[in-house]
């Protein structure tokens, strides 16, 4: 490998991750937070005694921000994209703590579930993982099984949760219509009640439980526009 393809190397897989972490720290550092359900973030992410792990979920809408705020939380795993994007994706993550563990529904999905599933298997000290659960390609605000899948095989609680804010850019062409916080903005977050998936539970009532879950987003998601005034979709 020459020069010149080295550098460019290094350019895209450790001096960019770098200075986008940095600019990701310096930006989101300036926004408030304001939590609606502050015992569910409290017992279950900043006191939790490790009997069980947390799998949290969030439309792919909320993302971006959800992934900064948890940065400081203990081991946490995160499903990241084999695509090259995700490959920046994950080195930022890595910068913020996060253990990546790459593949989607479109490519090293079940490897990457699996994955995730091991990582949460870990008793001793408490571990969280997440991502957004109608990614990585839609459609929008539509639950899928994966991180359902992923909490009852590692025996550990699913939270839901949402976030808006009062000042925020929307990426109106994004499938999924991606917003983040504007500088000195507020966001509000909320949390829905943590639950547990039987270990038999049967292939009808994990359905069920899919469409629940993805009503309760729904819900925890417009309950925030609103308060925040947010119409952006």
């Amino acid at each position: 490998m020459n020069f010149s393809a080295l550098l460019k190397r290094w350019l895209t897989t450790r001096a960019a991750p770098w200075l986008a972490y940095t600019i990701v720290r310096i930006w989101f550092g300036t926004v408030r937070v304001k939590i609606l359900n502050l015992s569910v973030y409290r017992d279950y992410f900043l006191k939790n005694t490790g009997s069980r792990n947390v799998v949290a979920g969030s439309w792919h809408r909320h993302a971006i921000f959800f992934f900064y705020f948890f940065r400081t939380l203990g081991p946490r795993g995160i499903m990241i994209s084999k695509s090259k994007d995700g490959e920046f994706t994950a080195k930022i993550a890595e910068h913020l703590g996060y253990t990546p563990i790459r593949g989607s529904s479109s490519r090293g999905g079940a490897a990457a579930l699996q994955g995730l599933i091991e990582f949460m298997r870990v008793r001793g000290e408490t571990r969280f993982c997440g991502t957004a659960v109608d990614g990585p390609g839609g459609p929008a605000r539509v639950m899928k099984t994966g991180m359902l899948a992923v909490a009852k095989e590692s025996g550990s609680w699913f939270i839901p949760m949402a976030c808006s804010g009062t000042r925020v850019i929307t990426f109106p062409k994004a499938w999924d219509r991606t917003i983040i916080p504007k500088p000195f903005s507020q966001i509000l977050m909320d949390f829905g009640e943590p639950f547990i998936i039987p270990e038999d539970i049967s292939p009808a009532d994990m359905e069920k439980m899919r469409r629940r879950t993805g009503v309760i987003l729904n819900k925890l998601t417009d309950n925030v526009d609103r308060i925040c005034g947010y119409t952006g979709g």
